[in-house]
């Protein structure tokens, strides 16, 4: 256990604070912890575990995917143009720069 000890000394009194309660608090919190994942053990609660979590799981609505969906796909579309418009752009200048020069 961490003890804090501070001391003020304002010319009038001398004040000590001490944390021995806070953290005997968490000790026992941790403890708690620490026994309850001992009792749980194997793939049993393996399973329970992962069956509580997934009752914690808040599952999209089918608006929700179905309006995601489509922004995924026009962004996927407007980039292929962007990609598509940025490599013409590219191909065109190189084959002024070779006229240029051969």
């Amino acid at each position: 256990m961490a003890k804090l000890n501070m001391t003020v000394n304002n010319d009038l009194d001398e004040v000590k604070l001490e944390a021995n309660k806070l953290d005997a608090k968490k000790d026992k919190k941790v403890k708690n912890v620490e026994k309850k994942d001992k009792k749980e053990s194997g793939k049993e609660s393996y399973f329970s575990l992962v069956r509580k979590e997934m009752k914690q799981v808040t599952w999209p609505t089918r608006k929700n995917v179905v309006k995601y969906s489509i922004v995924t796909i026009v962004m996927i579309i407007l980039l292929a143009l962007f990609f598509i418009g940025i490599s013409a752009l590219f191909s065109l200048l190189y084959n002024l720069v070779q006229g240029w020069i051969g």
